[in-house]
């Protein structure tokens, strides 16, 4: 139950005013702090003006000392009070309400905000105006009224935005973002931190990208995303430390603490960090919050080591004790809800059940009053009537920019029409002449293509239908005209041969109707796993008795190719018709398929002891050129299914003599 706080409006960006500091001669000497020699530029400074922005300047720079801060701020009031220089008053009111507020002193802060809220107001004075309106926003923050927290940041960003101080609109989302994070509407809070963040790096302001930092941290922390909280710890308290922003080091200590599981590695963080918060602004709602969370973990440690368990009590209770004080003068509702928790708690384990009982009863009566349904209505409406009127503003001015550019349209625009009905003109004649030409090379383009295609065909009927069709005829005629000068066994092996030449003939038909059907983009592809050793079985029936050639085949057992079974066998029967044809005319040929893999591709290929490849195939053997294969149908057949399967093929000619084609499988 232990309590996370988003980090505040940084405070360098809290003292910031309009007017600017002068000059200062720097009389610091060996060992001096800033402070000391601004201070003793004090009795040296006559001019009025001068003064106050010293005292102004010394203000700024006690920072961590508080009641130095204090001292001087009042001496710098009562000085342009003398004065009666307005934006001094403004300024100076302003310090003081925000050292009373780092101090919890709220009922003591609010008169001297208020005064300086309506000098700005007056003034006109947008930049210390919206500081101001920020300062009483993170007042009523403090005190958990988040509501008017709410509204008062909502008017803080339409003056920054209205008057351009990009500076001051990060720092008001991270300030959103804390009023959603402690009613505990994380995505809300974590959307506003990432707008501070963007812009703290836009405007490279190194401080608030450190805070917007620790911010997103929290959220991821209460999200459960241990790894993101971290990490963005790391990057805020990195950047807090090379800086020595002693605050914002106690606020990332005390935060990262909730993430450490062991008791006495989170307890040193959160001493170290209250070390630093009792130096600086002890009643500040963070240092409240750490007191209630070092509370916990002696009342964990109390609950786990029972040997120790009385005086971890008693510390327990030392550090409530001081904690409750403090929330009350500073009427920190937040807090105090807070405490009530690690009270019941904490009277449970003394034993002390009534007690502990009433203060769990008082914990849920003020978690339905702070956490109503009607708080977070509150803000949704706030924030909701906010860009509602941000809206409104748009569209007037939209608006009237829509009116003054229709003015200066309707002066182009007479003028304007007689030049685009020309241009018009002159386009729609050069349309007309562009697609005219367009189609006409078109038109000359598939005249082309249409003769080279008939004059391929022809070739290639010529070539592979003419030949077994001559064979054919030739041995009928002989067997009819000549039958006795046929020996049965010469009749024998002639019938053989038309029986061959005519399933060549088959075969070459059924390749070139398939063919005609892929090129029309008829074929469809249907992939499955292909057993190759069955592919080679059926290669071998087909050629091993054909022209007394020697067949091999050498594949691994279950070694399968991911293809079309059809295309594939295709492209196997051509490229093994192919290579017997160009061993038909020796006595010791020999086809050799193999498959086999490496890595992630597969592989066949054919090798014959034949001639070898022409010139014209083994030059452009990787290249989709069709006019390589005007040797035969059988290799065009071979391109275009390869092509369709998306198997690369490479011919080339083996040092022993003869011709090899390698084929690599698509992976």
């Amino acid at each position: 139950m232990t309590k996370l706080h988003l980090p505040m409006m940084p405070k360098n960006l809290l003292f910031l005013c309009l007017f600017f500091l002068g000059f200062i001669q720097n009389v610091q000497a060996q060992g001096q702090s800033v402070v000391d020699s601004l201070i003793q530029l004090l009795p040296k400074t006559t001019e009025d003006t001068a003064r106050a922005r010293l005292y102004k300047a010394i203000v700024d720079e006690s920072v961590d000392q508080p009641d130095k801060a204090l001292h001087y701020a009042n001496l710098g009031l009562k000085h342009v009070n003398k004065m009666a220089w307005a934006k001094g008053i403004g300024v100076l009111n302003g310090l003081i309400g925000r050292i009373y507020s780092d101090q919890g002193a709220y009922a003591k802060a609010k008169p001297y905000l208020i005064a300086e809220l309506k000098i700005h107001q007056k003034n006109e004075d947008q930049f210390n105006l919206a500081s101001c309106q920020i300062t009483l926003g993170t007042l009523y923050l403090r005190q958990g009224q988040y509501s008017k927290a709410l509204n008062e940041y909502l008017i803080a960003l339409k003056t920054a935005e209205k008057s351009g101080l990009t500076t001051l609109v990060p720092v008001i989302y991270n300030n959103i973002s804390t009023v959603y994070f402690d009613q505990k509407h994380f995505d809300k809070s974590l959307q506003y931190s990432w707008k501070a963040l963007a812009l703290y790096r836009e405007i490279g302001d190194t401080l608030g990208v450190a805070t917007a930092y620790s911010g997103i941290a929290n959220q991821f922390h209460l999200k459960a995303d241990t790894l993101q909280a971290i990490r963005y710890y790391q990057k805020a308290l990195k950047v807090f430390q090379s800086i020595d922003a002693a605050i914002k080091i106690a606020e990332v200590y005390q935060n990262q603490a909730l993430l450490v599981k062991q008791l006495k590695a989170r307890l040193r963080l959160q001493l170290n960090a209250q070390a630093i918060w009792d130096q600086t602004y002890p009643a500040y709602k963070l240092s409240i919050t750490n007191l209630g969370n070092i509370g916990w973990s002696f009342l964990d440690s109390a609950k786990f080591n029972k040997t120790s368990k009385k005086q971890a009590l008693e510390q327990a209770t030392h550090y409530l004790n001081r904690a409750t004080e403090l929330a009350t003068a500073a009427k920190d509702e937040s807090n105090q809800h807070f405490l009530l928790g690690l009270k019941a708690e904490l009277e449970a384990a003394k034993g002390n059940y009534a007690a502990a009982f009433q203060a769990m009863y008082d914990y849920h009566a003020q978690h339905d009053s702070i956490y109503s349904q009607e708080s977070k209505n509150k803000l949704a409406e706030a924030e909701s009537n906010f860009f509602l009127e941000k809206k409104d503003a748009e569209i007037a001015i939209q608006k009237l920019t829509i009116s003054n550019q229709r003015k200066v349209q309707w002066a182009f625009a007479l003028g304007s029409l007689l030049l685009v009905l020309i241009a018009f003109l002159f386009y729609r004649v050069s349309q007309i002449r562009r697609k005219s030409n367009q189609k006409l090379q078109e038109l000359n383009q598939s005249l082309d293509l249409a003769n080279r295609q008939k004059a391929q065909l022809l070739a290639v009927l010529s070539h592979d239908l003419r030949h077994p069709l001559s064979n054919l005829i030739s041995l009928l005629h002989l067997q009819k005209n000549a039958p006795d000068l046929l020996t049965p066994e010469m009749a024998s092996e002639n019938q053989a041969r038309i029986t061959s030449n005519t399933e060549v003939l088959l075969e070459n038909l059924e390749n070139m109707l398939l063919w005609s059907k892929e090129q029309m983009n008829q074929a469809s592809v249907e992939l499955q796993e292909v057993p190759v050793n069955d592919l080679f079985q059926r290669l071998s029936l087909n050629f091993s008795t054909q022209d007394k050639i020697r067949w091999a085949f050498d594949c691994p057992v279950g070694f399968t190719l991911h293809a079309d079974p059809n295309y594939l066998w295709i492209v196997l029967q051509n490229l093994s018709s192919n290579a017997s044809k160009a061993l038909k005319n020796q006595s010791d040929g020999k086809i050799t398929w193999k498959a086999w893999s490496e890595g992630r591709h597969k592989y066949l290929s054919i090798t014959d002891n034949g001639p070898g490849f022409p010139p014209n195939i083994l030059s452009g053997s990787m290249a989709p050129q069709k006019e390589m294969f005007l040797s035969g149908f059988g290799l065009q057949v071979v391109h275009d299914f390869a092509q369709k399967l998306g198997i690369e093929l490479q011919f080339e000619n083996t040092l022993e003599a003869g011709a090899k084609v390698t084929l690599k499988m698509p992976s």
